[in-house]
């Protein structure tokens, strides 16, 4: 059973770029340092949103080591109640980090021409 695309998200308007051999290997490092391809790539740019650079392992140790010290907190809230407010501020910082370091960040061209950036 084949479900159909919503019109808006049929990709059917072909593009052609020319890049020289430079601005080629920059574009696709770009998009592999995201995990994307370069259509995804510049399909991502093109809805305002910046792809981030997958984290290096390091970061996810960090996560790792940060869930570590969640669940010894948690364990600490039957004999102190309080201890369940750092786990919510652990989870919260968690969370923040992966958003900030994983998702794409949102721009606004508008408020790029606003700065005369474009």
């Amino acid at each position: 059973m084949s479900r159909e695309k919503p019109e808006k998200d049929v990709r059917n308007v072909p593009i052609t770029v020319r890049l020289n051999e430079e601005e080629h290997e920059k574009l696709k490092q770009c998009a592999a340092a995201c995990g994307l391809s370069a259509a995804e790539f510049m399909r991502q740019l093109c809805k305002e949103n910046a792809p981030q650079p997958q984290p290096k392992a390091e970061f996810w140790e960090l996560l790792n080591k940060l869930y570590e010290v969640h669940d010894a907190f948690k364990k600490c809230v039957p004999y102190y109640p309080t201890a369940a407010e750092i786990c919510k501020e652990i989870e919260d910082f968690i969370l923040e980090l992966q958003q900030k370091s994983t998702l794409p960040q949102r721009f606004s061209v508008e408020e790029l021409t606003e700065q005369g950036a474009v």
